[in-house]
């Protein structure tokens, strides 16, 4: 083990904590008031909205609220876009402390938390969309927390399962909050972790308390939308990203805008527009499952394009980035240092996080809800939309796998 491996196992949590936080603060700095990708913007309008009127956008508007809410805090304050992008920088500095801890606490390392901490401090991507006013960081925090507090009631004694049960469901139900698919993905591994009650490996009381803490704020928010808008559901843009990811693929993956367009010139968006936003999230959901049924061969080959799309090793060099005023995704970074900084970190953490997770499960059967994560995200964006920037959610997991594979193996350097 070389000697600088050694050294940054040896570092306190402290450093890489404010390193973390110095990169993260500095990035939003250096972006000040501009924003770099075009959803920031309907983000930013949402939360204004909710300052300036009360309401989460117009009538009948039904998103996920968590995004809205941290944004409306900040811009209380003022406008400039710099405040909510600093309280994402503590937001995610605190998450790779968190991530550290379970990897700690999984694995019984003291040097695979650190290494995870430590590479949670440096991931270029974390300090990325820490710096953009969307969902990602927020989701990030309270998958790591409902993660943790989870594994704790796993695989802890009795004394606080069952507190440490609620206070993951409660963190789980947050995320899909934050992100309407972690309510699909989770409600699926809750029914596959009933085999470990019955195994006896988990208390049915545990179960109980994790999902029913779980379901509050996914079924508050969805009874709210009903009331307000008609649709008992966390948001109603999901019909037409699946549409344009199944029907419209073709032109989805050259531009979103001419998926767009096409689907504004087909027969039936007539129909469509005139339906309310919750009626029209289901017509158009409809036609996407029709779509799917009568072309089963073709969606097949699209969900190969997408599964390959998910697991990409750097941005995709091929696709037009239209620099605007409200849009700069390259963050002032040429095409080739975007595709070396991603070489970097992805290969290797998608190849060892994969191992090590998959080498986690296998060693106890109750973590086996890690590798399970991955594949429920990415099921859902085989189905939806697929590019590289929605393998995110799972990058945590894969740096934790990745180190808990190096981690009991610096240890032993170490005491040696």
């Amino acid at each position: 083990m070389s000697a600088l491996a050694r050294r940054l196992a040896s570092a306190p949590d402290w450093a890489w904590l404010a390193l973390a936080f110095l990169l993260r603060a500095g990035f939003a700095l250096a972006l000040g008031g501009r924003l770099i990708q075009i959803d920031e913007g309907a983000f930013r309008d949402l939360a204004l909205s909710l300052v300036r009127t009360g309401a989460i956008g117009p009538p009948g508007t039904v998103i996920a609220p968590l995004p809205t809410w941290f944004n409306a805090a900040f811009l209380l304050v003022g406008p400039a876009p710099v405040l909510p992008r600093l309280g994402q920088a503590a937001l995610s500095t605190a998450t790779a402390w968190l991530l550290g801890r379970a990897a700690r606490e999984l694995t019984g390392s003291p040097s695979a938390g650190r290494l995870t901490l430590a590479l949670s401090a440096v991931y270029p991507f974390f300090i990325y969309y820490s710096g953009t006013l969307m969902s990602e960081t927020l989701y990030l925090a309270c998958l790591t927390g409902g993660l943790l507090q989870l594994y704790r009631s796993l695989l802890g004694g009795p004394e606080g399962r069952l507190r440490a049960a609620a206070l993951a469901g409660l963190w789980l139900g947050l995320s899909a909050l934050a992100r309407a698919e972690g309510a699909y993905i989770w409600a699926v591994i809750w029914a596959l972790s009933t085999a470990l009650c019955a195994a006896r490996r988990w208390p049915w009381k545990a179960w109980v308390a994790a999902v029913a803490c779980w379901a509050l704020p996914i079924l508050g928010w969805s009874a709210r939308n009903q009331a307000e808008a008609g649709r008992f559901a966390l948001d109603t843009h999901g019909g037409i990203t699946l549409l344009c990811g199944t029907m419209f693929f073709e032109l989805n993956e050259i531009d979103t805008r001419h998926a767009f367009d096409a689907l504004h010139r087909a027969p039936f968006w007539r129909e469509a527009e005139r339906l309310p936003p919750a009626e029209q999230d289901r017509f158009l959901q409809a036609k996407a499952f029709e779509f799917m049924r009568e072309n089963p061969r073709r969606v097949l080959r699209q969900w190969a394009a997408k599964a390959v799309n998910f697991w990409r090793f750097y941005p995709r060099t091929d696709k037009p980035y239209e620099e605007t005023a409200t849009s700069r995704p390259s963050a002032g970074l040429g095409r080739k240092a975007l595709v070396a900084i991603s070489l970097l970190f992805e290969p290797a953490l998608i190849l060892f996080g994969l191992a090590g997770l998959a080498a986690l499960a296998r060693r106890r059967v109750e973590l086996l809800g890690l590798p399970l994560f991955v594949l429920g995200t990415m099921g859902v964006h085989l189905l939806s939309v697929s590019q590289m920037r929605y393998r995110l959610p799972v990058m945590p997991l894969l740096i934790l796998g990745a180190c808990a594979l190096a981690g009991p193996r610096l240890d032993r350097t170490l005491e040696g």
